[in-house]
């Protein structure tokens, strides 16, 4: 004989499950099985008779009593009428059954094929919601930075179109220094208008940042290449390294310096948009550049030091032949 399910079987949770859990647990089963949904009622009067209980401190602390003594208590424990009770949608009191779908919509759902939960949750019927307030939808519009004006920041009059009005209105945008690309500007008020006294949406202008030809974005760091011939390389030298500042500082190279050796300069990168008064580091990778052509002198030159090199260069290659 199958064992009788308990309420914490038919949440699908753990008896020691938190609240949080439990209401977690619930919320995604109603999601799927209220009748409204197409789901199951059989099923949705279930797991809302667990829910009563389990989420009620004093009815889950009865309930776990009986449960340690070896008994299941039947439908009728959460005091919901008896199996004869009328079926309604309120026998469980915390749940906001509108935010409920509404959120599960706003969250990708396709399932519920767009019906308006909140017409049966809350919502009044269809005079109450053609009255209801409703807050105007969003308007996006992309705005073009260049490289310079993302780091040091800029102003810049945007003109856009309201397309349920068709009016046309000017607004100036404060692009801030650090702006990065896809970065978003939110301006309250001044999207589409609202209906029946709702309050505006908003304006999003999205930045869209021109590439640098020296410098590289990642966040609020800035990475840059700085190419070195062979024998700044072997010898070590100083050098200057532009700042995206337009400052340069200088940037001494120990001799022996390896291709691809990066050195990190604090606070010399681009701000950070997402924490005032913090700057990014200036990361800088060195290239070693060989000549492609020598002069005669210039190979003799070398020529007589490859003879004179001792050093065994390839050794970990070597000893695997």
């Amino acid at each position: 004989m199958a064992t009788k399910r308990n309420y914490y079987d038919v949440l699908g949770v753990k008896r020691d499950a938190s609240d949080d859990e439990i209401r977690r647990a619930f919320r995604k089963l109603a999601a799927k099985y209220h009748p409204d949904a197409g789901g199951d009622e059989k099923k949705f009067k279930e797991i809302s008779e667990a829910y009563t209980t389990l989420s009620n401190p004093e009815k889950r602390k009865e309930y776990d009593q009986l449960l340690m003594f070896g008994g299941i208590p039947g439908a009728d424990f959460g005091g919901s009428g008896g199996r004869n009770r009328t079926y309604t949608y309120s026998n469980v009191g915390d749940v906001d059954w509108s935010e409920l779908f509404n959120n599960v919509r706003g969250a990708g759902g396709e399932g519920f094929g767009g019906f308006d939960f909140s017409s049966i949750f809350g919502g009044g019927g269809p005079g109450a919601r053609a009255n209801r307030p409703q807050r105007g939808g969003d308007l996006t519009t992309t705005i073009q930075v260049t490289a310079q004006e993302a780091f040091t920041g800029a102003t810049r009059k945007v003109t856009y179109r309201v397309p349920s009005t068709g009016e046309t209105q000017t607004i100036t945008v404060k692009i801030p220094a650090g702006a990065v690309d896809g970065g978003k500007l939110r301006y309250h008020g001044r999207g589409e208008p609202g209906i029946n006294g709702g309050e505006r949406g908003d304006l999003v202008i999205v930045t869209s940042v021109a590439e640098h030809p020296l410098f590289k974005r990642d966040g609020a760091d800035v990475r840059m290449e700085l190419p070195v011939s062979m024998y700044e390389a072997a010898l070590g030298a100083t050098v200057e390294v532009p700042t995206p500042k337009g400052e340069n500082v200088r940037l001494k190279i120990p001799a022996g310096t390896q291709d691809g050796k990066i050195f990190r300069f604090r606070d010399l990168g681009a701000p950070d948009v997402k924490h005032k008064g913090r700057m990014g580091a200036l990361y800088v990778k060195i290239r070693v550049k060989v000549p492609t052509s020598l002069s005669t002198k210039e190979r003799e030159a070398l020529e007589a030091l490859r003879a004179q090199d001792q050093r065994a260069y390839r050794r970990d290659v070597d000893r695997y032949e």
